[in-house]
């Protein structure tokens, strides 16, 4: 059993060396296992074991053995966001911990993600386009801020 999973697990790695997007499970012992979200990866817990199922494969894993689960995205995700739908009159600036913009589509939402695709605020244009958004809540990290007229991104240090 421990053969055909280990054998699982190096293959499993090997087809998603190619996949820009996937859950990694890192064990206490080093062993660090990838599983593509092209396979559909689902995480659940039975026991004091955590099941990860795919299309492919199902592994279990005795939680006191995992070090972390995280998700790996690809930075050229991040990267890849197109600028050019930000419209020429928006203007953007950062001060005092606030980030504020400027003749967006009035009443309009903005959404600002962390690199790893997960919201981490919300909030909504004036009724002159226009906002200002905190940001010194948000960590050390890579943001893409959208909304229906515009998107782009931002590193805070």
């Amino acid at each position: 059993m421990k053969r055909h999973l280990l054998t699982a697990l190096l293959l499993l790695a090997a087809v998603v060396l190619w996949a820009q997007k996937a859950v990694v499970v890192y064990q206490n012992d080093g062993t660090v296992a990838t599983f593509a979200f092209t396979e559909k990866p689902v995480v659940t817990y039975s026991g004091n074991d955590l099941v990860l199922t795919t299309t492919k494969t199902s592994v279990t894993y005795p939680i006191y053995k995992l070090r972390k689960i995280d998700f790996d995205i690809s930075f050229d995700e991040l990267t890849g966001i197109k600028d050019a739908k930000v419209k020429a009159d928006v203007q953007f600036s950062f001060r005092g911990g606030t980030l504020t913009v400027r003749g967006g589509e009035p009443g309009s939402q903005v959404i600002i993600y962390n690199i790893k695709g997960v919201q981490v605020g919300q909030y909504r244009l004036d009724g002159d386009g226009n906002a200002t958004i905190p940001t010194e809540s948000l960590g050390k990290d890579f943001y893409v801020v959208k909304s229906k007229s515009f998107t782009f991104k931002f590193r805070k240090q």
